[in-house]
């Protein structure tokens, strides 16, 4: 399939014969140049026109879907372009009505958002450049342990393994996966990984009991998430395998979360943390320059 670039390319004579179809006011006839508020570069073409307002080829490139067809671009175009003229015709109505004040109050507000955008377009590209990957694990964790108090646990988590094994291997391996051995563990892991049974052995990690009960689906029927939590042990059988988990650790809700758990939120307050102060020191510095190079004029008068 063609891209949207190559489609308007193509579609030349297509836009056309489809803007006369859209409106007879696109087209209106002027003396001279049209005098454009809107900036057009070089390589760009004019595809609509209405009174001031023009939109190019690169325009519309831009709003079209990647995944569209032929056909499908048309139609898309032809109802942007509806729009468009809708709007344009009622600024313009709105600008011809609407007193001084008001207008300067409008432009005023535009140049602020214009601002803010500015702002914070340019704010994210400091954060990807300098501050992206700027905390250690250290801060992280020197972060959590004095403010640890700061992070109560609004919900029990664990951690836990569970395995899953072919039926004729139910007793064997259930004897092993109970045990506190470390070698009886490995042997049964041996017995998981030879049938190509599925395994979950990530039992540094803390997760929310729902998280369990998401990767084990049967654990919702007849209250087997809660009897896990409780007892810390239960096996799901079908007719050719069973599943067994077991709850290594609970911390339960309102004690202090673990580090891990909280890690990733951690992360985002000092990078937040971070965010704020760079953008707040990039503005005293730029505004000390200002002063330094006699920059700024104020007219007292």
């Amino acid at each position: 399939m063609k891209s949207p670039i190559l489609r308007l390319d193509t579609m030349k004579f297509t836009y056309i014969s489809l803007l006369i179809l859209v409106s007879p006011i696109l087209f209106l006839s002027c003396k001279g140049k049209f005098n454009f508020s809107k900036q057009k570069a070089e390589n760009e073409k004019i595809v609509v026109q209405y009174g001031e307002h023009f939109l190019t080829d690169r325009d519309l490139k831009l709003i079209l879907p990647k995944d569209y067809t032929k056909e499908d671009s048309v139609n898309w175009v032809k109802t942007y372009i509806e729009e468009w003229v809708k709007k344009k015709a009622i600024v313009d109505k709105a600008e011809e009505n609407i007193d001084e004040l008001t207008l300067k109050e409008i432009e005023n507000k535009i140049v602020e958002y214009r601002q803010d955008l500015l702002i914070n377009a340019y704010n994210n590209y400091l954060i990807e450049k300098n501050i992206k990957d700027s905390v250690t694990d250290e801060e992280l964790f020197q972060y959590y342990e004095k403010h640890k108090d700061s992070f109560p646990l609004v919900k029990e988590v664990v951690q836990f393994r569970a395995i899953t094994v072919d039926k004729s291997e139910e007793n064997q391996a259930e004897r092993l996966f109970n045990s506190s051995k470390d070698e009886d563990f490995d042997e049964v892991m041996k017995m998981v990984l030879q049938a190509g049974n599925a395994y979950h052995d990530k039992d540094s990690i803390w997760y929310s009991p729902e998280y369990i009960a998401a990767q084990f689906p049967e654990l919702n029927q007849n209250d087997q998430l809660s009897q896990l939590i409780s007892r810390r042990k239960v096996k799901i059988s079908d007719e050719n395998t069973v599943t067994l988990i077991k709850i290594l650790n609970l911390k339960p809700k309102g004690s202090t979360a673990p580090y891990e758990f909280v890690k990733p939120t951690i992360k985002n307050l000092l990078l937040n943390k971070r965010k704020l102060n760079l953008l707040s020191e990039l503005q005293n510095q730029l505004y000390k320059e200002a002063i330094n190079k006699n920059e700024i004029k104020i007219n007292e008068n």
